[in-house]
This record gives C-alpha cells, structure tokens and sequence, in this order.
C-alpha cells in the first residue's frame, strides 16, 4: 500500500512540473508587434492568479514534514496535517488573505483575533471555629484568565516574472493590541474570625502569609495592555505548481514600536479597625514599558501554500 501512495505522489509532483502549455497572445499594430506569455495547462487552465480574484493562504510546514516522513517510512510522529493558518514573524497573525488587483497587484490582510477564558478549581478546607474531624467541611477557591490578542497587518504586494516562478516584494502595516486580566474567587472570605483565610495558592496570589494563613491575597489583576506599530517590507517567492496553487515563502525587515500600559493589581487584607476587608490597588509597570527596533524578522522563512479563486 506504500508503494502505491508513493507512486501517486510521484504522478502529481510529475503532472505538476510537466502538465503546464505555454501559449502566446500576438498583438500586431501599426507600429510594434508583442507577445505576451499566458501560462495555461493542458486543460486549459491559467496557473497565475489575474485582477478580481481572491487568496486564501496556510501553512505548508505540517503537509511537508508528513510527505517527508511518509517517504523516509518514519512513522513515529507521522500523523495527517491539519489546516494550521500561516505565521506573520511579528505576532503569530494567523489568517492571510489577498484582493488581486490586476495580475501584478494585490492589497493583502493578515489577521488574528483570538480571545481565551480559562477557568482553574481548586477544594480547600472550609474554616470552621468548631470543625467536626468526622466530618471535614470544605470550599472551592477559583481563579478565571481571561486574554484578549489583536493582530492584524494590512499591506500591497507587488510580483514580477512571466514564468510559473514568481517573485513577490511589498510592504504592510503592523498593529497588534493584548492583554491578560485574572481574577480570583475564594471559598473562605476574611472575618472577624479568620483574618488570614485558608486559600489555595494558584502561583502568586497569596503575597503575605501562606496556603495555610493568607494574610494578603490578590483578588484581581491586570498585565496593561501591550500595543504594537510596525512598518514591515518583504520580499519573497511564489512557485505555481498547479493552476491558481502555489507554495512559496517570504521574509522581511520591520520597524517597530511597543509600548506596555501599566498594570494593576488589587489585593485584599483584613482591616481590624474598620472589621472588614480592606481593598488596595497597586500598580506595576509604574513608568510603562516602551521599545523600538528595526530588524530581519523571519530569516528562517515561513512556507505557505496559497489558493486563489
């Protein structure tokens, strides 16, 4: 059966590089006569994408490494790829999608809006002035992430050949905006009695006093919003390897700024004079967090595979 899946993968790289007619369009004028290339295969079919046609790019890195290791008979980790949406090297933007303008223009957006809420559960031991060792009683503490990321890179892009192999240079606009914000809700609140609580330590939310005895908790805190501006070019290769498919890669020199807002964090503590919690807001990142820097971001190179319709 191996055999076969590879002598199919043989017919469609061979169909790939050899199924392609190269036919010619000869304008005659008073003047000047020109020929203009249009790359067809033999059913007819245009290779290159032309104005008014959409793109949808992926990433080609799980498809190629599941090739190789099919190939190489390596089936340790060779699994069927999945659909992984290609990297920006600025901020992981996820979706890429290009307007041709003409045959040798097109306004691109690269995008990713990813929202997450992750909810932790933790059982402590209820405090009690007169707990029952038969019968322990028992609270839930929880903790809630909630992250927001926002990128998004609006660009033009410009390609030059006349062959299946084309190359593609421009340049895109950089925005991303993120934040982090975790709250906290605990079984045991402070009193009179309990003062410092039996509280569940989650990593560092407990900032005096111990699991056993927090004496000062966090109740909420906030990271500051991260915000990035960035001028990028690029430039890159596109390989049509069937009509209207391509796969190619690119890599590019950006500038950009990133600032951190501060942040917040709100703790809670017992206040013996007043006999009620008392809250207080401290922030971080007092003077905010500011960078600017120019440089190759993705020397490595990320390999897309690019539909057009």
């Amino acid at each position: 059966m191996r055999k076969l899946y590879f002598l199919l993968i043989g017919a469609v790289l061979s169909w790939g590089a050899y199924g392609q007619e190269m036919t010619t369009t000869t304008t005659t004028t008073t003047t000047t006569t020109s020929t203009t290339p249009v790359l067809k295969s033999k059913k007819g079919e245009d290779y290159l994408p032309v104005g008014d046609e959409w793109g949808l790019g992926i990433s080609a890195n799980p498809f190629l490494d599941y090739l190789g290791n099919f190939i190489n008979g390596y089936d340790g980790f060779n699994t069927s790829p999945s659909f992984d949406f290609a990297s920006n090297p600025a901020n992981n933007i996820a979706i890429f999608g290009k307007m041709m303008t003409d045959a040798n223009t097109a306004y691109r957006v690269r995008f990713n809006v990813s929202v997450n809420s992750r909810t932790n559960k933790a059982v402590v031991t209820q405090n009690q002035l007169n707990p029952d060792p038969a019968f322990p009683a028992f609270a839930q503490d929880w903790q809630k992430v909630n992250t927001t990321a926002i990128v998004i890179a609006p660009g033009i892009e410009k390609r030059r050949g006349s062959t299946r192999l084309q190359g593609v240079y421009g340049g895109e606009l950089v925005l991303g905006f993120n934040n982090v914000k975790t709250t906290y809700d605990y079984g045991n609140s402070m009193s009179a009695d309990f003062n410092a609580p039996i509280t569940h330590n989650f990593g560092n939310n407990i900032v005096n006093g111990n699991p056993n005895a927090a004496v000062t908790r966090i109740t909420e805190q906030k990271s500051g919003s991260n915000i990035l501006v960035g001028a990028r070019g690029f430039i890159g290769v596109e390989y049509f390897f069937a009509p209207k498919i391509s796969i190619g890669g690119e890599f590019g020199y950006m500038l950009g700024y990133q600032t951190n807002n501060k942040g917040l964090i709100t703790t809670e503590t017992w206040d013996g004079a007043e006999l009620a919690p008392r809250k207080t807001d401290t922030d971080t990142f007092n003077n905010g967090l500011t960078s600017i820097g120019i440089g190759i971001d993705n020397l490595s190179g990320t390999i897309n595979l690019l539909f057009y319709f």
